[in-house]
């Protein structure tokens, strides 16, 4: 990313080979990401700090996906947020784009799904496109 600015990224999933592999595609990239396995871990940090985009589970234990992100958007209206899934199921992505969601990517996730949302998402937020891909 260029000096001025740095895309900020948060990752809420509870498996902890996905949080391992966002931190690893990320750090590659150099961007800044904070990752957790818990939606109150990530309302807590998003009160101090402020993040850009977030990727996020949507079945975890305590807070489901949805419930994060909707209380994750009371804090930041403008986080773009990304939900993530093993399961296919309409209903539940249309809810959530209802809800706020920009857009929606199923596990098995891949690096240029991943990479591909995180600039469409830099550039809707204005900063440069000049995230370097690694891989």
């Amino acid at each position: 990313m260029s000096m001025g600015r740095q895309v900020k990224i948060m990752v809420i999933d509870d498996e902890p080979e996905i949080l391992i592999s966002f931190q690893q595609i990320f750090e590659e990239t150099g961007l800044y990401v904070f990752s957790t396995d818990r939606g109150k871990k990530a309302i807590q940090e998003l009160q101090e700090r402020k993040y850009d985009i977030a990727f996020i589970d949507m079945m975890m234990p305590e807070m489901d996906g949805i419930t994060t992100m909707t209380e994750l958007k009371k804090i930041n209206p403008d986080l773009m947020a990304i939900m993530i899934s093993g399961f296919r199921d309409e209903d539940k992505v249309e809810k959530a784009l209802k809800l706020g969601a920009y857009g929606y990517l199923y596990k098995p996730l891949n690096f240029q799904d991943i990479i591909g949302v995180t600039l469409k998402c830099s550039q809707n937020l204005g900063y440069e496109n000049d995230i370097e891909i690694v891989k």
